[in-house]
């Protein structure tokens, strides 16, 4: 396996402590070091307390990594997670590859705030020069419009975008993205909502996902990330993916440590706990790309929030009584009063519409006809 060529740096000063410390792993990996490595790398490691847990850090990924040797999918991720932060960085300040730089700093400062301005629009076609110094192709310039950019959805809209490498991105209702791919990996950014992943293969290139404090890496798979206010959920439809946490992401809580998810498993990653991985239905999981969601036995409350992430015109629920009754169906998405009329019929409740466009659930007294 070809591996980063760290070798040639004698020094760490200047990389942050995930950098140092895959340096010093690759070279302990290598073989014994000279004194003088030795030296550097122990006053280093005993420098801070950041180093000391990036180190530690850094071999639990070498070593979940080293379990799956002979799969080339978990090599090329071990290889990616190694050289990722480095390279970018000889790129950004060595002036290699400008336009990646670019296109990375741009997404560093693509924040929620201005991508939920943006409307959901087509991709602007970007006309980019042939290698004889003509124009390129119609499809030449779709591809590379869809290598770098921000796209969103509304709320209740769905849309699917074509990415240049073929793989192809779903975003439910009210989500957005940027797009930084490089000439080593595919870089994309979940700011807000839902997405489902259909990742063309490239072992050269690693698919990158990144969504709060967590980094899902991936080659050929299908997967979905879900990013809530203080709260992230991956799902893995096929193929194999790592969850990570992103270096100098600030958190509270548990240290994050690397979890390979396998198809029919979903990690959630509240914000302050312990995440966790479980078995999930992968049917009703996916159900929204068809425009449904279903419930299995879910309180009204619960159930009636996942509806309004669909429509402008909320449900509430009139007293934590009759938020606290359960529901179990499918419904249709983006039509809250068809979900009001169902819930009617399933449960002792009624609604009616309150001043602003409001829907209101209500338990009517005992004693009062239904209506």
């Amino acid at each position: 396996m070809v591996m980063p060529d760290f070798g040639s740096r004698r020094t760490t000063l200047g990389m942050s402590p995930s950098e140092a410390a895959a340096h010093w792993l690759v070279r302990l990996d290598a073989g014994s070091l000279e004194s003088t490595e030795q030296a550097a790398f122990d006053d280093w490691f005993a420098a801070t307390p950041a180093n000391t847990e990036a180190f530690a850090r850094a071999k639990r990924a070498w070593h979940l990594f080293d379990a799956g040797e002979d799969d080339a999918h978990l090599k090329a991720l071990r290889l990616s997670a190694l050289k990722a932060e480095p390279e970018r960085r000889r790129g950004i300040w060595m002036g290699l590859g400008a336009s990646v730089a670019a296109s990375l700093l741009a997404l560093a400062v693509l924040g929620s705030e201005y991508l939920s301005h943006q409307p959901a629009q087509a991709p602007a076609v970007v006309t980019k020069a042939s290698a004889s110094g003509g124009s390129a192709t119609v499809a030449e310039q779709a591809s590379a419009a869809l290598d770098q950019g921000a796209y969103a959805t509304a709320r209740g809209e769905r849309r699917t975008l074509k990415l240049g490498d073929g793989s192809t991105v779903t975003l439910n209702t009210d989500s957005a993205i940027g797009v930084a791919y490089g000439p080593d990996r595919r870089l994309i950014r979940l700011v807000r909502g839902q997405a489902l992943f259909e990742v063309a293969k490239n072992k050269a290139r690693p698919f990158v996902v990144r969504a709060g404090d967590r980094e899902v890496t991936a080659l050929g798979t299908v997967f979905e990330v879900r990013l809530d206010p203080g709260r992230i959920k991956v799902t893995l439809v096929e193929g194999r993916v790592v969850v990570d946490g992103i270096e100098g992401a600030h958190r509270p809580g548990p240290v994050i440590v690397p979890v390979v998810l396998r198809p029919g498993q979903e990690l959630v990653a509240q914000m302050g706990t312990l995440q966790k991985v479980t078995g999930v239905d992968l049917d009703e999981q996916l159900r929204w790309r068809d425009g449904y969601v279903e419930f299995e036995d879910v309180p009204l409350s619960r159930a009636i929030v996942e509806i309004n992430r669909y429509t402008k015109r909320p449900l509430v629920v009139a007293n934590a009584r009759t938020g606290a009754l359960r529901v179990s169906g499918l419904f249709r998405t983006g039509d809250p009063e068809r979900f009001a009329s169902i819930v009617g019929e399933l449960l002792p409740v009624r609604s009616r519409t309150l001043p602003g466009g409001r829907i209101e659930l209500f338990m009517p007294p005992p004693h009062a006809p239904g209506g």
